[in-house]
């Protein structure tokens, strides 16, 4: 039972090492991300922290299943997935960023340092993890299974070991109480009464064929020689004819007969008060030496007896006891691994909350990153306009600068029609000078209509230069604002990756909180069962003492044996949980980077 509990705890020990792995890559990758993006060193603080921790959480994991060949290959392939993306991917990226500007757009920048190949890494890197967590997880479903059989199994066999310790119990008392006790004490009351001279008293457990019987065989022959003793008294009432000597013969023969009887007595009073070991060593008189003998024998045979239900008795003490103190022991370890469910139940109910909630924000983000793009491209739209309408705007002014041009043109020949008009008047004297006046008129305006139409030319070659400038600006604006569309649509596609990937883990930690969930019902099941295995075991330990009790009582004139009790080894105290270890790494993996992402995504 220890070792499928062993077992049990060592696959909950590496997943919770392979999640260690797992957090720690995000780390590295969220510190390099955070590094590219923004050029600062101090965000580079998480991918220190992983690669610190990542190697040796590596070599835990071998070491804990270098007896699975197939998980320390894959673990070597981790190993070299790990190593690969720092020498190849990393480390190279990290020096060219340190040598770029820090004006340098995200897109030139994803450009130039191949970004987008990071991924290709850390996706062979999570099926490696995710192949190695499937393979632990069949192990524990297979080892939890083992493990609550071996509970059936040891709760079956202390039952099974209750149960038959109560019959031999009940059984030894019986024996010892009825068989015994009860025909000893009515024999010695049987042989006082003899002694007191009834010789009508029956004598008990005689015709029984064990050592009672043969005690009692012997005290029938008391009563006889009592009888006899009688009848020869009576004989002696009616011969006191006989001579001097035989009387005295008979006197010394019922003297020392009548000391043989109290030899007798006394042994069975020993016998009574429980001193088996008590022996007749001086012989009687020929004819009832043999009441010594079958008295020795008998006491013998149960001085036997009695040793070897002690020797039993004792037995089933330390047995009970050892039961008592492995009951214990289970007891506090199905206390401990109950704990230990119901805390990583509660963990993972916490960690799906968060993972849920991890999915639903980046839902959000990738809402927002799309209606970003959006914007972004109809913004792009408007620029494209605005300079079609610049263009148009530039076409119309060079249009009215060939207007002006040709109005200029017809100044300067309406001035010298009037020039010409002047001469003419001049020359018919008196009769052209209204003419001339008409013709100096049309002079002056034809100068001011040339030189309106001089700075209206003016005007428009500045605003045709102004409105180039603009439409350079305005080309430029929409340069950088593809520059961010196509920036934000490789965004929005990694957001779409990270929604992906949540609502995976989301439903796997869903499946994985319904197993522990099992588990837990299952752990509390056994834990009831074992108090009333623990409730059994200390009862069957009270009547082992009750039955030595009883043993107690006779004198067996020596040790009877005992057996060592194996007590509760320091292997059962209670453990720390890894269930906080666990939940700080999780933490870690979600919230390790979250910091520095959070401020990226502010500054960009």
């Amino acid at each position: 039972m220890k070792q499928s509990s062993f077992w049990v705890d060592h696959t909950t020990d590496v997943l919770r090492k392979t999640d260690a792995i797992t957090g720690a890559a995000v780390d590295m990758e969220t510190g390099l991300r955070g590094y590219m993006i923004m050029g600062n060193q101090d965000f580079l603080a998480p991918y220190k922290q992983g690669s610190a921790s990542i190697y040796k959480t590596i070599e835990d994991v071998k070491a804990s299943v270098s007896d699975n060949p197939k998980q320390v290959a894959r673990i070597d392939k981790i190993k070299t997935a790990i190593t690969d993306w720092q020498q190849n991917f990393a480390e190279p990226r990290i020096k060219a960023r340190g040598e770029l500007p820090d004006t340098i757009s995200i897109g030139d920048m994803n450009r130039q340092l191949d970004a987008s190949k990071g991924k290709i890494y850390f996706d062979s890197l999570r099926d490696l993890i995710k192949d190695m967590q499937s393979e632990e997880g069949s192990l524990l479903i297979a080892r939890s299974a083992a493990n609550e059989a071996t509970v059936s199994s040891s709760i079956t066999l202390i039952w099974g070991s209750l149960v038959a310790a109560a019959i031999i119990a009940l059984t030894a008392g019986m024996l010892i109480g009825a068989g015994i006790s009860r025909p000893i004490i009515a024999m010695t009351n049987a042989m006082k009464r003899l002694a007191g001279g009834e010789t009508a008293v029956d004598v008990p457990g005689v015709g029984r064929r064990d050592e009672i019987g043969h005690m009692a065989e012997a005290v029938q022959v008391f009563k006889d020689n009592a009888i006899a003793k009688v009848r020869m008294e009576q004989e002696a009432e009616a011969n006191r004819s006989m001579s001097e000597k035989e009387r005295h013969e008979r006197e010394r023969q019922k003297a020392q007969e009548a000391a043989d009887i109290q030899f007798a007595v006394d042994g069975l009073g020993q016998l009574a008060d429980g001193n088996v070991g008590y022996r007749i060593a001086t012989p009687f008189v020929e004819h009832l030496d043999r009441l010594r003998n079958d008295f020795n024998n008998s006491v013998g045979k149960l001085h036997q007896a009695l040793t070897s239900v002690g020797k039993n008795a004792r037995g089933i003490d330390a047995g009970a006891n050892e039961i008592r103190s492995a009951a214990d022991d289970l007891s506090k370890r199905t206390e401990q691994q109950a704990a230990s469910v119901e805390e990583t139940a509660a963990a993972l109910e916490q960690i799906a909350t968060t993972v849920r909630d991890s999915a639903k924000r980046a839902e959000e983000v990738g809402s927002l990153v799309t209606k970003t793009r959006l914007s972004a491209e109809h913004s792009g739209q408007v620029v494209r306009d605005a300079v079609l309408a610049m263009q148009q705007i530039e076409k119309s002014s060079g249009e009215i600068s060939n207007i002006i041009g040709v109005i200029d043109e017809i100044a300067f020949q309406t001035n010298l029609l009037a020039l010409n008009a002047g001469v003419e008047a001049a020359r018919a004297g008196e009769a052209g000078k209204g003419f001339a006046v008409v013709a100096q008129e049309v002079r002056e305006l034809a100068q001011r209509s040339a030189t309106a139409a001089k700075e209206i030319k003016t005007l428009i070659v500045t605003s045709g230069d102004q409105v180039r400038a603009g439409v350079n600006l305005v080309g430029n604006t929409g340069t950088a604002l593809e520059g961010i569309v196509s920036e934000v649509q490789q965004i929005n596609h990694h957001v779409n990756a990270i929604v992906e990937s949540s609502r995976e883990q989301s439903v796997g930690i869903q499946e994985i909180n319904s197993a522990v969930n099992t588990m837990d019902q299952g752990t509390q099941q056994n834990a009831a069962m074992v108090e009333q295995s623990t409730a059994a075991s200390h009862s069957l330990a009270k009547e082992a003492a009750e039955l030595n009790k009883l043993l107690a009582q006779f004198n067996l004139d020596g040790d009877t044996g005992s057996r060592s009790i194996h007590v509760a080894s320091a292997s059962s105290a209670p453990v720390a949980s890894p269930t906080r270890q666990l939940m700080k790494k999780v933490a870690g993996a979600f919230g390790g980077g979250s910091a520095a992402a959070a401020q990226s995504w502010e500054e960009f």
